[in-house]
């Protein structure tokens, strides 16, 4: 396992893998003629991937010696990475467009090669041993 791996590198290795799975996804849906789901899935997974490396550098303001203003400029910057969040979902919402359970399923991307990336790492790992 990785230990020396930095911040920025994790971003860009989440946030491209969450790029090729929502673009690839895409493309699928978009190869059966369900073109609102792509422009859901793509918009959904590129909002995802700012969203994550938006988080990223917000890491270094809870590391302040001042915890009170650590606590306010992490809420801030909670409360931005939430109004972000909400961007696509309004226009899933507001037009036919973009599919609003593909937009909301694209906003999970980065969370959902994570949980491929960790759970396919415990099934080698057991069949390994």
């Amino acid at each position: 396992m990785e230990t020396d791996t930095t911040v920025l590198d994790t971003q860009k290795k989440y946030g491209s893998r969450a790029l090729v799975l929502a673009i690839g996804a895409g493309l699928l849906f978009l190869a059966l003629g369900q073109k609102e789901v792509c422009r859901g899935l793509v918009l959904g997974g590129v909002f995802s991937a700012v969203n994550f490396a938006l988080m990223g550098q917000a890491l270094r303001f809870r590391l302040s010696d001042n915890r009170k203003a650590a606590t306010g400029r992490s809420l801030l910057s909670l409360l931005l990475r939430y109004a972000l969040l909400a961007i696509p979902l309004v226009l899933a919402v507001r037009s036919d467009r973009f599919n609003f359970p593909a937009t909301a399923a694209g906003l999970l991307m980065v969370q959902l090669v994570i949980m491929i990336e960790h759970g396919s790492r415990l099934i080698f790992n057991a069949v390994k041993h």
